[in-house]
């Protein structure tokens, strides 16, 4: 069998998909890829087969986040967006504005930082899987997945977590050209979330969200929506155990 890279047949078009994805959403993002400073975040530690939760009774709050939105809502909704060490699932979808390709995506990680991800775009579907420094690759579905380990993972196509790092942080330089915005309140799911926009100076075609509930104060909800290239991204987030295994039957790459 060959190896799994961008050029293999068939699965170049929902790669291409994917680093849109992955684009749009570094891009939507950039705000939260900050430092912060001065915080005494509460968030609860978990383990592996337990549900996130994190305190919010008292949560800490960044003075330096305060100082520049003055608002402790969002300022507390920025001490519990580490998502990287906390277990989640997330349904997504995109849109390619200069293509009009639609793709979505789910993500399943675990707090050891292990990940399962699937793409579906044009009928084609993409799976891989992060576990413990080995990738394994999935064309569709019910066929041999192509295991990489540690040393040839390179030879892999990248398709990466595409809401890997959302990380809400401040410093005192955030504030220049980024507002963000309340927009009320909405259900978001069977919970009641805070809704805000996020307003960058230096694209004022982007127009992104962000929902976070009322209680735990975690990211529930992130769309993006580019006016000018009609790129879009929206993705729904909850919390609860996940656990990543090894699939079956693999093959090896050399």
């Amino acid at each position: 069998m060959s190896k799994f890279t961008k050029n293999e047949n068939g699965v170049s078009g929902i790669f291409i998909i994917s680093i849109i994805v992955v684009v749009l959403i570094v891009a939507g993002v950039i705000i939260w890829q900050v430092t912060k400073k001065n915080s005494n975040s509460n968030t609860t530690s978990n383990t592996a087969g337990t549900t996130n939760t994190a305190t919010t009774t008292n949560a800490g709050v960044s003075s330096a986040c305060m100082k520049i939105f003055n608002d402790d809502k969002l300022c507390s909704f920025a001490e519990h967006t580490n998502i990287d060490t906390i277990a989640y699932f997330a349904n997504g979808t995109a849109v390619d504005g200069s293509t009009g390709k639609s793709a979505t995506f789910t993500v399943e990680h675990d707090t050891k930082n292990n990940t399962f991800l699937s793409y579906t775009s044009s009928g084609q579907q993409v799976s891989v899987i992060n576990l413990s420094g080995n990738t394994y690759m999935q064309e569709g579905t019910g066929t041999t997945w192509l295991e990489y380990t540690s040393a040839n993972a390179a030879a892999a196509a990248g398709i990466p977590n595409p809401v890997g790092n959302f990380e809400l942080k401040f410093n005192s330089g955030t504030g220049n050209g980024y507002t963000a915005i309340k927009d009320g309140t909405s259900a978001c799911g069977n919970l009641k979330c805070y809704k805000y926009q996020v307003k960058v100076a230096s694209n004022p075609d982007m127009a992104q969200y962000v929902w976070f509930d009322t209680k735990d104060y975690l990211l529930r909800e992130y769309s993006y929506n580019n006016g000018k290239t009609g790129t879009s991204a929206n993705i729904t987030f909850t919390y609860q155990p996940v656990t990543i295994t090894a699939p079956s039957p693999v093959q090896a790459v050399s």
